[in-house]
């Protein structure tokens, strides 16, 4: 296989999901894109995403927990709010709320490999 082969393939896989970038935003999806921060899907989408997106392409995802990566989805409203407040006097707050990048990169090296890594 072509080392751009499982990139094509996402990005195939991906342009439907996403559309087009809202006006002003790059049109090309690069490898660091964050499905959060840069796709502007909310954690059920993500979810839903990457579980049909491993169902096509044969992903083990047993090691994936998006609460590593996004934190605050696991937060009830009251909790986010508690950690909000915390967040400028606390580094767990931050990080909570923060979390860990979760990109089309690493789905990318996932479907190299067969199942999902931390």
């Amino acid at each position: 296989m072509a080392e751009d082969d499982e990139w094509s393939r996402l990005e195939q896989f991906i342009w439907p999901i996403w559309g087009r970038a809202p006006f002003g935003m790059n049109e090309e999806l690069t490898r660091d894109m964050d499905l959060y921060h840069d796709l502007d899907w909310e954690p059920k989408k993500i979810v839903a995403v990457l579980n049909e997106w491993a169902n096509k392409f044969g992903v083990d995802m047993t090691e994936f927990d998006l609460y590593h990566y996004y934190p605050s989805a696991a937060l009830s409203g009251w909790e986010f709010f508690i950690t909000m407040l915390k967040a400028p006097f606390s580094v767990t707050a931050r990080e909570t709320l923060g979390g860990w990048q979760l990109t089309l990169g690493m789905m990318e090296d996932a479907m190299k490999t067969g199942h999902w890594e931390k």
